[in-house]
């Protein structure tokens, strides 16, 4: 398995190649944009879903409590949340802290984690996945765009995902000493909520290696369809897309 990710790893596209995207009709069960869709490429903090899928798989308790990983930086303070609190941090800020906190909690810990993520990626057939990393942080994390839309419909399978997507924004009570106060954060999605009637699966991504991307599951006019842009060059590059494919493609409200 080391030697077929460090192989994707070098073959894996650059952020400046074309975009990849995928956009399918549910409904119809059919693609109506294939862009470079089999494209093998970094996918940034899309990783996540699978993150989650793996975690509630091994654990649906959300009431349990972890102590914050410090192995990378994150919006919350250290000290300990429960894991429905993780999930939403990592699902709606995409807190790369949250995402390793749950992979150190698996039996064996992170490496025993990640082989879990791509054991699970084999079992949905997705031929050209691997993932190095909880968060998503690593350039060894890829796939194509074609596959992620196949990710997206199995991330919808669970509640904690699905409503993770629906949030504007995750509140967490923190304390500072002998003061409390609620942290707000911000949907990495939120600029892209009202183009459509209702994301029930939404994730974005942006590392150097990936550059700025997005996998959504979203309903439009009673009709569900699958979004996957990856590799866009900027933030509005990659609303713009999205905004393209709503136009084009999808019906109105």
């Amino acid at each position: 398995m080391r030697l077929m990710l460090v192989l994707l790893t070098i073959v894996a596209a650059p952020a400046w190649c074309a975009e990849s995207v995928w956009l399918y009709d549910l409904n119809q069960h059919r693609a109506e944009l294939d862009q470079h869709s089999e494209q093998v490429r970094s996918i940034a903090s899309i990783t996540k879903i699978m993150t989650a899928m793996v975690a509630l798989d091994h654990d649906p308790d959300l009431n349990r409590r972890l102590t914050l990983s410090r192995r990378v930086g994150s919006y919350l303070p250290p000290r300990s949340y429960t894991r429905a609190e993780l999930f939403d941090v990592m699902l709606v800020k995409s807190d790369n802290a949250a995402a390793e906190t749950l992979a150190e909690d698996y039996p064996g810990g992170r490496r025993a984690f990640v082989e879990a993520m791509n054991h699970r990626a084999g079992s949905l057939h997705l031929e050209h996945t691997r993932f190095q990393d909880a968060s998503g942080l690593g350039s060894g994390n890829v796939s194509t765009a074609r596959e992620i839309g196949q990710l997206v419909q199995a991330g919808a399978r669970y509640l904690v995902i699905r409503q993770a997507a629906g949030k504007q924004q995750v509140a967490i009570e923190t304390q500072q000493g002998r003061r409390s106060r609620t942290l707000e954060l911000l949907h990495t999605n939120r600029g892209l909520m009202p183009e459509f009637d209702r994301i029930i699966v939404g994730k974005t991504g942006l590392t150097s290696a990936a550059g700025w991307c997005v996998a959504m599951l979203v309903q439009q006019a009673n009709q569900e369809w699958v979004i996957v842009v990856l590799g866009s060059q900027t933030r509005q590059a990659r609303q713009h897309r999205v905004q393209q494919l709503v136009s084009s493609y999808m019906p109105n409200h």
